[in-house]
């Protein structure tokens, strides 16, 4: 069987006149925002059903914590959100607004879709993470968004959709001559002959079409995932800048956090994230002992304030601030 590579993708998606240049100019295949909303909000509600729910009970001081995780992450959603629409002016063309959602998952993690909805696993509040690393993982999703990377993922799928075909056509033809209008009969009956005939070829070539199908698209996808991986990073990094949060605080944040982490998919990413961003802030890597203290240090308490944060007017519903 033929190897479906991302070099022939590159090369379908230049014919088709369907690529794009992501933000770190690597060449990115594209289509209609529509049409990457639809296929990657089924693609995030099939995360999350397949993934395993967390205990839905929980004592007094475990559901204040998880109140107080639900605030904080209200918080720096709204705020990163308002710097990301300040430094990406044309993302109010494809999203009309960020939105932060909870799902009550068992294990740590965050999905989102082209439309702008971030979703972030309760389990993650077993990390403790810090407001500049909670921010980091918030911003890192929306990073995602921002590059075009559920778009991207979705035009990869669709082509290599047709390149299996492709590859793989005789099903296609087969049904074709049934289905065309004013086809002789003896032409559709040489087709149904031939489907009669062949009828368990015909499904195994369809099968394997099908398997082409879903390999070569999780291939190509994971072969660029690194890539998209650093330009969510680079992203998220720049708009932690915006809320003063330098390279180097984050850098900290986050590696007080890796001894909590598996090996799973999820963690593992985050782990490559965590040396992209230490990488980026050029610091020593963070020690036992400034790990622990980090980890040791109390929460910030979270309350609801009211109030403009340029003018100082009391307005409900403002964002929750640290006190």
């Amino acid at each position: 069987m033929r190897v479906l590579t991302r070099s022939a993708v590159i090369l379908l998606c230049a014919a088709l006149q369907a690529c794009s240049t992501s933000p770190s100019g690597r060449t990115q295949l594209t289509v209609p925002q529509q049409v990457s909303s639809v296929y990657s909000e089924v693609n995030m509600r099939l995360q999350l059903v397949t993934t395993a729910d967390a205990k839905s009970k929980c004592a007094d001081n475990d559901c204040d914590s998880r109140k107080e995780f639900d605030l904080r992450v209200a918080r720096l959603g709204e705020q990163l959100a308002s710097k990301s629409f300040e430094l990406y002016p044309d993302l109010r063309e494809r999203i009309g607004q960020f939105e932060f959602l909870i799902a009550e998952k068992g294990e740590p993690g965050t999905t989102s879709n082209a439309g702008g909805s971030v979703v972030i696993f309760a389990g993650t509040r077993s990390l403790e993470l810090s407001d500049p690393a909670l921010a980091f993982v918030l911003a890192r999703e929306m990073g995602h968004v921002i590059a075009r990377h559920h778009n991207e993922n979705t035009a990869t799928k669709i082509i290599v959709g047709v390149l299996a075909q492709v590859l793989f056509p005789v099903t296609g033809i087969v049904r074709s001559l049934a289905l065309i209008p004013g086809a002789s009969s003896a032409a559709a009956a040489t087709a149904t002959t031939a489907g009669a005939t062949a009828g368990t070829s015909t499904a195994a070539i369809t099968a394997t079409a099908t398997a082409a199908s879903f390999l070569g698209s999780k291939a190509v996808i994971s072969a660029y995932w690194p890539q998209q991986l650093k330009e969510a990073d680079a992203i998220a990094l720049t708009v932690l800048a915006r809320m003063g949060f330098d390279p180097q605080t984050t850098a900290d944040a986050l590696g007080a956090v890796e001894a909590r982490l598996d090996e799973s998919s999820w963690p593992r990413d985050l782990k490559a994230s965590s040396n992209h961003v230490a990488q980026v802030a050029q610091g020593p890597r963070l020690d036992k002992e400034r790990a622990a203290q980090i980890l040791n240090s109390a929460p910030p308490k979270l309350t609801y304030v009211g109030g403009n944060q340029e003018t100082g007017a009391n307005i409900p519903g403002s964002p929750a601030r640290a006190q």
